[in-house]
């Protein structure tokens, strides 16, 4: 038989306006008690008053563990929000390099002259008979001395373009490109 004096004083702390004060373990002991005292015999008045409490306390106990979850759920979409803006940022990062990789990059219309020149093939200096010494030779000297070969042309270091190479330009000009979205924001360094 459960005791009228203990059953009206946890009826009394199972309030509602008082049921934020009690624990987890608090309320979950109030329950068991209700749960025992329902397999007793009970006035039905008390009967009906442990049912509802046991409704209360179960709400209770239900609203604290959604609670819970929506705590959990907030803390775990605050984390994917700052990764997704982390992610954004990073990419954003890595498409403004290119764009400003490509933009900054020379075009072959706009390498200078002469670096091109020096790919070209290189020209061969033949020695000019004034760069030879010249000595009278005697005459007994000429009918010992047997023409010398003369060296082949050699390389230089130099590389030129000679007239027979270069490349006839013609009179036509690309059309200039209609601008597209990113001219609009970066303007085209001038090579002229």
């Amino acid at each position: 038989m459960v005791d009228q004096s203990e059953f009206w004083k946890i009826v009394e702390a199972t309030k509602p306006e008082k049921l934020r004060a009690l624990s987890d373990e608090e309320i979950r002991d109030c329950q068991n008690f209700f749960l025992e005292t329902l397999d007793s015999t009970l006035p039905a008045y008390e009967s009906v008053t442990a049912s509802l409490r046991l409704i209360l306390l179960r709400g209770e106990i239900d609203l604290r563990h959604s609670d819970a979850r929506h705590r959990q759920t907030q803390r775990l979409a605050r984390w994917a929000i700052g990764v997704g803006i982390l992610s954004a940022a990073v990419i954003l990062s890595a498409v403004a390099a290119i764009v400003f990789g490509l933009a900054n990059r020379p075009t072959p219309e706009h390498v200078p002259a002469a670096a091109t020149e020096a790919t070209e093939i290189p020209a061969i200096i033949v020695p000019t008979p004034a760069a030879l010494p010249t000595t009278t030779p005697t005459p007994a000297a000429l009918a010992t001395i047997t023409p010398a070969p003369t060296a082949p042309p050699t390389m230089s270091a130099l590389s030129t373009r000679t007239p027979t190479t270069q490349k006839k330009k013609t009179g036509r000009r690309r059309p200039t490109p209609t601008p597209s979205f990113w001219h609009q924001f970066f303007k085209p360094k001038s090579t002229r």
